[in-house]
């Protein structure tokens, strides 16, 4: 390849940087749903309280149909910071999930291994590839004075398991999606997005408070997931 060849290349598909990137956070049902919102109104006194009323399943079902809705493409989301969620209004988390999605101030897409086996038929062995293995997902957020983002996934780890009545919660309940979109350099179009499925915070990472001369305070966030897909 020659100078001109390459830059031609350059001119066409040109060279991504590690700076134009969005992280989208799609919160758990388990934080969304209208019987969570209602059961945390009635809990904050000396009682935990379960509340599961005839049509809020229903209407969680709505809110879920919604949100789907914006699985047709960013074409239509573009990088409207406001979205996700429609379910996070019927919380009050809509303006935290914006904050989460600005605040974030570094992503790392994990890296993919092939599980690899020992396979004999006769002669020498060798190694059989499996499954794709992958390692966690790691975000790191801007903290805001009142940590607000710390709260969001603590809250999120209390679906988990809830430290007052000391109860698991469903797998369904506490796994979201997230979506990290690369763009090009004029933030113009997306170039690639990747989608996690089924994540849930594992680590919320400590956080170091000093007396000396401070810097912007960071949260570095840990989260497994099932898969992820490059959907575009």
């Amino acid at each position: 390849m020659n100078i001109g060849e390459m830059k031609a290349k350059l001119s066409t598909q040109g060279i991504a940087r590690d700076n134009r990137w969005l992280c989208r956070i799609y919160p758990p049902k388990g934080l969304t749903s209208t019987n969570n919102a209602i059961s945390n109104l009635l809990s904050r006194g000396p009682l935990n309280v379960n509340v599961n009323l005839p049509g809020l399943d229903a209407a969680d079902a709505a809110v879920n149909g919604l949100n789907d809705i914006l699985d047709i493409g960013n074409d239509i989301i573009g990088s409207n910071l406001s979205l996700p969620t429609l379910g996070s209004v019927l919380t009050n988390t809509r303006g935290v999930t914006e904050s989460l999605n600005l605040f974030c101030n570094a992503a790392e897409l994990p890296g993919r291994d092939i599980l690899s086996m020992e396979y004999r038929d006769y002669g020498k062995s060798r190694q059989i590839g499996v499954r794709h293995q992958h390692g966690d997902l790691t975000l790191v957020y801007y903290s805001a004075e009142d940590l607000r983002e710390r709260r969001f996934f603590e809250n999120w780890q209390n679906i988990i398991f809830n430290p007052k009545a000391k109860q698991h919660g469903y797998y369904n309940e506490y796994t979201a999606r997230m979506e990290i979109s690369k763009y090009n350099q004029s933030w113009s179009k997306e170039t690639a997005e990747y989608r996690f499925n089924e994540v849930y915070p594992t680590n919320v990472g400590a956080q170091a408070l000093q007396s000396d001369q401070g810097d912007l305070l960071r949260l570095t966030m840990t989260f497994k997931y099932h898969n992820y897909e490059r959907i575009k």
